[in-house]
């Protein structure tokens, strides 16, 4: 008896709490939420503007090169100055002091193509950085999807036990009233009661379960100690998708991780011809202004001496063997875009597989998910005529407990089948770059 009304308790606590008028989370908020808060599309923003950084013409080697130096020297000497006619000249805290200032302009007209495939390999860099970014959006909507899909899904798995559990209280109380009128046996009463603490039992962890996937929607969407005192949106419509062909072009041209092999196929490709650039000479050119101001000491023969003027020149500069170095730089980018080469076409076919697995699974769970709506309508139909003919005493407490249980089956069967069709939906989506595009 103590077990039973801890079980009582327990269920009248969860329901009250699903009583209560509770906001909707929105999946429009939600997708916001992961938008601004999940740390792995911050970074991956950050990252961007580092590539956008890189891209700018500062970064080229196209631009000049500008130096300017200045300083000053101050002497103090105490000299002995003896001359060819025997003069000698004794000369204690002697000064002098120089001025001099430079300004250099240094400018590279050849080297290689070594700046222009530099410059076309931070272009690709960006690229990249914005396709991994694409890539983390896309897996972390993909998991939003998900978790709160398992929130819906398990918010109307609740319903249809909530409704379960309200008819089993409803026979239990018909039991009782049956056996104290002497219509029913103490038997009734008992199986009345087996079924109404089952059901609590399965309404209680159903509850918990749903506490459970609102607490890891919050975590995926950066809001840790966020209440679960939210519902979230059950709707659910499923989109028209493509012809299939059309679709398996559209993967080959807009799958990202494709996109990412591919654009590492290239940064691989400008590797290697970096590397082949050192095989060529450098030719530079230079300029610059040179200023000089000297006052010398008492002992020299000239009180100053002052120089300026501009300089310039070309040089050419030629690393004809630099020990096999970049012999084997240029040979190992070869061989790694040979393996890029190699990575973009398994990818390729993966890929397509992949596509084909998801569009056939797709099918089937749509398939199953007409099945099961027929299948809820029959066992709805089935447990009407038993529960009238129950009321009537026409048949068992065994076959109205077995309508029951079919009934919340073909329920929870039903709820599966949606949300398992709609994320295989998604699914097909991500493979074909489009899941930010999707109806959620």
């Amino acid at each position: 008896m103590i077990r039973q009304r801890y079980i009582f308790l327990l269920l009248s606590l969860a329901i009250g709490l699903q009583l209560q008028a509770q906001e909707i989370l929105s999946k429009g908020e939600a997708i916001s939420e992961i938008m601004a808060n999940n740390f792995n599309v911050v970074i991956s923003k950050k990252s961007i503007e580092i590539a956008e950084n890189n891209t700018s013409i500062y970064n080229t080697g196209y631009l000049p090169t500008v130096t300017g130096s200045a300083g000053i020297n101050y002497n103090r000497d105490n000299l002995k100055v003896e001359f060819q006619d025997g003069r000698v000249n004794e000369l204690d805290g002697a000064t002098s002091d120089s001025k001099t200032a430079n300004l250099n302009l240094n400018y590279v007209l050849f080297n290689g193509f070594n700046r222009k495939y530099n410059v076309q390999r931070n272009a690709e860099s960006l690229n990249r950085a914005q396709l991994n970014a694409r890539s983390i959006l896309e897996t972390a909507l993909t998991n939003l999807f998900n978790a709160y899909y398992e929130v819906a899904q398990t918010q109307e798995n609740l319903k249809s036990l909530s409704q379960t559990l309200a008819v089993s209280k409803e026979r239990l109380t018909r039991a009782q009233y049956g056996f104290e009128y002497g219509q029913n046996s103490r038997l009734d009463v008992s199986n009345a009661q087996v079924d109404v603490n089952t059901d609590s039992i399965n309404y209680l962890n159903a509850a918990q379960g749903l506490y459970n996937a609102k607490r890891n929607l919050n975590f995926l969407m950066g809001k840790r100690e966020a209440s679960i005192d939210f519902d979230v949106d059950t709707g659910l419509g499923f989109a028209q998708l493509s012809d299939k062909d059309v679709l398996k072009e559209q993967v080959l041209r807009e799958n990202v991780t494709l996109l990412i092999a591919r654009a590492d196929q290239n940064l691989s490709r400008y590797d290697s011809r970096i590397s082949k650039s050192n095989y060529f000479p450098t030719l530079s050119a230079s300029a610059g202004y040179n200023y000089r101001k000297g006052n010398n000491n008492s002992a020299s023969f000239l009180a100053s001496n002052t120089s300026n003027g501009i300089t310039g020149g070309v040089s050419l500069g030629w690393n004809i063997f630099d020990g096999g170095g970049t012999r084997t730089a240029t040979q190992n980018a070869k061989v790694n875009e040979e393996l890029q080469n190699y990575t973009v076409e398994q990818l390729t076919q993966q890929i397509q597989v992949n596509f084909e697995n998801a569009w056939a699974d797709y099918e089937n769970k749509r398939f199953i998910v007409n099945a099961q709506e027929n299948n809820l309508s029959t066992n709805q139909q089935n447990f009407e005529r038993t529960q009238e003919q129950y009321k009537l005493g026409q048949v068992s407490s065994i076959d109205f407990r077995t309508a029951q249980s079919n009934l919340l089956r073909a329920q929870i069967s039903l709820n599966t089948a949606k949300y398992d069709a709609k994320l295989a939906e998604l699914l097909i989506f991500q493979l074909v770059g489009d899941i930010q595009q999707a109806e959620f």
